[in-house]
């Protein structure tokens, strides 16, 4: 399934507290794929962006896993149209987003620097020091096997008292959204129990959620 519906991205619970903490990330990295379909990217790092399709096919593809064993089940409580999923101690809840984002900065990593910091609600100083980057899982879908590959982006970690929480941001400066309806900035929202760190569900979530890219 491909998401191409567009949402506003907002932390859960109305945005960025006063009290969370920002934190030093531990970015795990993905194996980059062997081989991938003509026309379609193995990766996607930052520079990549740059020569990205203006009119390429991108958007979120997930995996609605029901298996009582499943690391990760879609959450019932999320109104339609906004995929999240909760991992099985049921400690974690992660969120997706797509949506329009419009900026100035034409090189991809300032862009997700710039949305990382409204869709988190840290500041942009915060940023410059706390954020880093990681990676969501790439995939496409002009061809039946899955790749492995994958999109950079930036990440920035937290903790509350009550929740630790991870947010990560990716901007396609080069889409032409205007032309393509494909959403040019995804997002990603995980909030977890106290004591649980974010950066620990990561991997699994690879096999819940995938960019999909295709020129």
């Amino acid at each position: 399934m491909v998401l191409m519906s567009t949402g506003c991205a907002a932390f859960p619970g109305g945005g960025a507290q006063e009290n969370r903490v920002p934190r030093q990330t531990r970015p795990t990295a993905a194996t980059p794929s062997s081989s991938a379909p003509s026309g379609a990217p193995e990766s996607l790092g930052f520079a990549d962006g740059a020569q990205l399709d203006p009119l390429a096919k991108v958007g979120w593809q997930f995996a609605f896993l029901a298996a009582d064993d499943a690391a990760w089940t879609s959450n019932p409580d999320t109104p339609p149209g906004e995929p999240s999923f909760v991992n099985a101690d049921d400690t974690c809840t992660a969120y997706y987003w797509q949506e329009n984002f419009s900026t100035a900065t034409v090189d991809d990593r300032s862009a997700s620097d710039e949305y990382l910091a409204e869709v988190s609600g840290a500041t942009a100083d915060e940023i410059a020091t706390y954020a880093e980057d990681g990676y969501f899982a790439l995939t496409h879908f002009s061809t039946p096997e899955a790749a492995d590959g994958e999109v950079a982006s930036r990440n920035i970690l937290a903790e509350t008292d009550e929740e630790t929480w991870l947010v990560a941001a990716r901007v396609f400066t080069n889409l032409d959204y205007t032309t393509s309806e494909m959403a040019n900035a995804y997002s990603l929202q995980l909030a977890c129990d106290a004591g649980v760190d974010p950066m620990t569900q990561l991997d699994s979530l690879d096999e819940i959620a995938k960019i999909v890219v295709d020129q």
